[in-house]
């Protein structure tokens, strides 16, 4: 993380006034005779950041000089972060402090390092580099479509180049191009080529490529590599889609049968998907009904009864509309409910037999693990809940001890000065208001979390972040098998956990907040609990929201998740005076400032360690896919 704050930067307001960070104040004359790719020249990697880190190392902090601008420059470019997935706004900071302080994006570069970057792109012999410099000039000026087409070529070039050996990935020795990196670079080749015409030969280039790994996936029968290069295809229309539904059946024909569940699903899902654009109704159904039957299976052979009832859950809801499967969801609904008879007996609350107060204490020693699904399961293990009869203790011994703190009544301000809540003084009696102990429970959670967050959460997210590279997939294989992640929100799930350890915390804590109130419901239908109300006036029946929940079914959720964790829940999301997270969030009330928060930080983190809690007992039968070792870092 050190290295990667060199380039952070608050971007001046008026770059007349300001002076300018170093890596813009490259100019065109610092160009002539430069051999600027001479840092990375003895590079092989697939990766921009590394180029990024090697630009850093070349640029000569004693003195400014023509090589140590364009080499700050470059840095900054090849430092940002690609999201394949926004294509409109592919390049994002690497960091973002809550004090506005962040590394480069692409506005950055408008203006006089435009050209700058345009004159380098053209020259740039580096396929990594060339196709970062290439497609940031495009972004900032759409007229450029030689150096989008160039873009395109380039990142074909970068993906031909891995699937030969004569490139690799950052942390990934192996050879072949069927891994989510390739499959990214592609995603964004074939998004410019989409945009300046699919018929260029850069474009048809990258849909060949698309289609050839798509075969090799299904050739070598690889269940991953292929759903992500079969979605690939689909998504832009690059093959006939009845053939990739034929592809995809045959793939999972073949499979070995010790196969993850999820993924067959997955591939199932795909070839429902698949048929579906081509029309082919039968297809469909046919693919729709194999992927509730794999949750079935799944349902027999899961010991607890509380995850075999969340597959017997997915599978009905797979079998919906589907036609003459009206018997097969009536006998599911009759095994389900046979299940859930068995969850009370084994998930009165979310519990495993290790001590994580040992791991929290040791975090630094703790993210040496070399494996990434280690260092996630510490990570949920950072801290717990604290038990709210102790909570209610401390508070009311404080205020005897030191009653003066809290005689007085209390009231609590917004940013603008509106009290938004009074509490009453707890008095010189011997029994404090319960108004009074709120007070202070708030205000030692508010410093327990404090604690909690800078000295352990972020200490174990930046450790995880410097050390491996995550993906949406990543998480989405964890938690397919968490019973508080409901099957079809995996992927919104593990999209706000990426964003969260990336650092982008107001994407974390947006996605992750409504999730919660939708997963609480979602425990209680597994328990066989209603969570609706019906409206006599109106006729019609509501989901219960967060706080309908809280209020009517306290005592539900405490048996599944246990006191101390609701009220974990309550103290951060739903209570005054504390942070009303969730109140705050949904009526617009959070400031820019807020979901890097040490508040919202925890919210996230707690998310986090609810979906992960049921999987502990089994985490040493989870494997993430393509899992390498933490790279090693330097002394």
């Amino acid at each position: 993380m050190d290295q990667e704050c060199d380039n952070l930067e608050q971007p001046p307001e008026n770059q007349e006034d300001v002076l300018l960070p170093v890596w813009l104040r490259a100019s065109l004359a610092d160009l002539d005779g430069l051999d600027f790719e001479a840092p990375i020249a003895a590079s092989t990697t697939a990766d921009s950041r590394e180029l990024s880190d090697l630009f850093r190392a070349a640029v000569d902090e004693s003195k400014e000089t023509p090589a140590s601008r364009v080499s700050s420059i470059l840095s900054a470019v090849t430092g940002m972060m690609l999201r394949p997935n926004e294509k409109n706004e592919p390049f994002g900071p690497l960091v973002v402090f809550a004090d506005g302080r962040r590394s480069a994006v692409a506005a950055d570069f408008r203006g006089e390092p435009e050209a700058v970057l345009a004159a380098l792109a053209d020259s740039a012999k580096n396929p990594t580099l060339k196709a970062r410099l290439a497609d940031l000039c495009w972004v900032l000026d759409r007229k450029k479509g030689r150096l989008a087409a160039a873009a395109v070529a380039a990142y074909v070039n970068i993906v031909e180049g891995v699937d030969s050996g004569s490139l690799v990935f950052r942390f990934d020795e192996a050879k072949g191009a069927l891994k989510h990196d390739a499959r990214d670079l592609l995603r964004r080749a074939l998004q410019i080529g989409k945009a300046i015409g699919w018929g260029k030969s850069e474009a048809v280039a990258a849909r060949a490529l698309v289609v050839q790994l798509r075969e090799m996936a299904l050739q070598q029968a690889m269940s991953i590599p292929a759903f992500w290069f079969c979605e690939l295809d689909l998504d832009f229309g690059v093959s006939d889609a009845e053939e990739i539904g034929k592809y995809l059946e045959a793939l999972i024909a073949g499979l070995p049968a010790d196969t993850d569940g999820h993924n067959v699903v997955n591939l199932w899902r795909l070839a429902a998907r698949a048929y579906h654009i081509a029309k082919l109704d039968e297809g469909k159904c046919r693919a729709q009904t194999a992927a509730a039957e794999q949750f079935v299976l799944m349902a027999e052979r899961q010991p607890m009864a509380m995850m075999a009832s969340s597959f017997l859950s997915d599978a009905i809801s797979e079998l919906h509309g589907v036609p003459g499967q009206k018997d097969r969801r009536k006998e599911l609904r009759h095994r389900l409910i046979e299940v859930q008879t068995g969850i009370s007996e084994e998930m009165a609350s979310f519990s495993h037999p290790l001590d994580l107060e040992d791991i929290a204490r040791e975090v630094e020693r703790a993210m040496e693990r070399p494996k990434l699904r280690d260092k996630l399961f510490v990570f949920a293990a950072l801290g717990q809940s604290p038990d709210p009869t102790k909570l209610v203790e401390e508070a009311s011994r404080s205020i005897r001890e030191h009653p003066l703190s809290s005689l007085f009544g209390a009231s609590h301000h917004d940013r603008e000065g509106k009290v938004v809540y009074r509490t009453q003084g707890a008095g010189l009696g011997n029994e404090a208001d319960e108004a009074a102990i709120q007070s202070q429970i708030a205000q030692a959670e508010n410093l327990r979390r404090q604690i909690t967050v800078a000295a352990q959460v972020e200490v174990a997210r930046q450790s995880i972040m410097r050390d491996h590279f995550l993906s949406s997939e990543i998480f989405a294989h964890l938690l397919g098998h968490s019973p508080f992640v409901p099957n079809d929100l995996v992927r919104t799930f593990s999209h706000g956990f990426l964003r969260f350890f990336q650092g982008d915390f107001i994407s974390g804590l947006y996605i992750l907040t409504p999730l919660l109130e939708n997963s609480l419901r979602h425990l209680l239908r597994a328990r066989g609990h209603d969570v609706t109300i019906f409206d006599d006036a109106t006729q019609t029946q509501q989901d219960r929201t967060i706080s309908s929940l809280f209020e009517q079914m306290r005592s539900e959720l405490d048996a599944i998740l246990g006191n101390a964790i609701t009220t974990d829940i309550e103290n951060v999301f739903l209570r005054k005076p504390g942070p009303h997270l969730r109140h705050a969030l949904s009526h617009g009330l959070l400031h820019d400032g807020d979901p890097y928060g040490h508040d919202a930080i925890y919210g996230c983190w707690l998310i986090f360690r609810l979906c992960m809690i049921p999987l502990f007992p089994y985490r040493d039968e989870l494997h993430l896919p393509f899992e390498e070792p933490a790279a090693p870092t330097s002394a």
